[in-house]
């Protein structure tokens, strides 16, 4: 096994869960060295760091642990920058010694905030390092924001109130652990863009929507997407109410959804109010997992955002706990250090997010 670093993006708890769910799809044998807040440090057989940034959301790089003495330097001048979790003047040192021996002219370059590179840093350096107490690793794979930021920007169908995050998207679809040439539903698709990033990771894709407008343009942007990137998983989408799925749906391997809300907020609600529609939202929310029940695999793993109301007179949580229960479905969380539900929440956000991993328990 080689020893990798993956460090963490900006909600802690979903990047641990992700990488630990994306070793377990990918069925890889791996050993968890240390996890903390900043990064993990894991021993994989067969892992290719280049190929899985590109299927993470919530982590920002991937470097590999060797000896210094071992390092390739193919130019006589470089640009080299040094991400620190522990100052270990020794190392850089002996990083010094190695250079001058080597008479490589080696420019040393830091962070211009913080301890960490940013990605637009990162590609202007020769080698990207992370220094650790007594140990180095050098960084392979950098996360690239711009090819989300392409992606959200260019699609052909966008409406503000209906879209997700296409980073969460990603680290939610992983978190399925729904895997190649499998089938994910979407029971709320909005504007595609959940099965948008499962079919860039060749998942085949079911989407349903009440809202005919929402249909359209979600089967807008899952054409657009397959033929920028010439994917070959196939996409449905469904106008009809989710609680009808199972006329039209026999089976899927996994669910990922961020459901209807509610109406949108602009201001702070009322609590009398918000109490009417939590409990309008908690009786969608139970006809459609009676529904999940029947055409999810066994064992097979929803990840569902629930809603947590801000009103004029405090919170608002619906009754989701008592709907898995009565259903019988299990709670799940890859990493027991990381408990459900993870808490999500945007900026000046009026509603929260709670993230559930279920597994379909029988």
């Amino acid at each position: 096994m080689k020893s990798y670093v993956f460090l963490f993006g900006k909600n802690k708890d979903l990047s641990k869960l992700e990488i630990v769910s994306y070793l377990i799809k990918k069925k890889l044998k791996y050993n968890i060295v240390k996890i903390i807040d900043e990064y993990a440090i894991i021993d994989i057989d067969n892992f290719d760091s280049k190929k899985a940034i590109n299927q993470l959301g919530g982590i920002l790089k991937i470097a590999e642990f060797f000896e210094i003495n071992d390092i390739q330097i193919y130019k006589n001048k470089i640009l080299y920058g040094v991400n620190f979790f522990y100052n270990d003047e020794e190392i850089i040192e002996e990083l010094k010694k190695l250079f001058k021996q080597e008479k490589v002219k080696a420019f040393w370059k830091k962070p211009k905030k913080g301890n960490v590179f940013s990605p637009k840093e990162s590609k202007k350096l020769d080698i990207e390092l992370i220094v650790f107490k007594n140990k180095i690793a050098r960084v392979s794979a950098n996360s690239n924001p711009s090819l989300f930021k392409e992606r959200d920007e260019n699609r052909p169908y966008f409406d503000k109130l209906k879209v997700t995050s296409l980073r969460l998207c990603k680290i939610l679809i992983n978190l399925s652990q729904v895997n190649e040439n499998e089938i994910l539903l979407d029971p709320f698709v909005g504007a595609g863009s959940v099965l948008q990033e499962a079919l860039i990771l060749g998942i085949n894709v079911i989407g349903v929507d009440i809202d005919s407008a929402s249909v359209e343009g979600s089967v807008r942007n899952l054409t657009w997407i397959k033929e920028k990137y010439r994917l070959k998983p196939k996409f449905n989408v469904y106008n009809i109410d989710n609680k009808n799925i199972d006329t039209l749906i026999e089976n899927v391997d996994g669910v990922v959804t961020e459901p209807y809300f509610g109406p949108f907020f602009k201001k702070i609600p009322k609590y009398e109010d918000v109490v009417k529609i939590s409990k309008e939202v908690e009786t969608m929310y139970l006809e459609l997992f009676k529904k999940l029940k029947t055409i999810v695999k066994k064992n097979g793993i929803i990840v569902f955002l629930v809603p947590v109301y801000k009103t004029s007179n405090g919170k608002i949580k619906i009754n989701f706990e008592n709907i898995i229960k009565e259903l019988n479905f299990q709670v799940y969380s890859p990493l027991n250090t990381v408990k459900m539900p993870v808490k999500y929440s945007l900026k000046g956000s009026i509603v929260e997010r709670e993230i559930f991993i279920l597994k379909n328990s029988f």
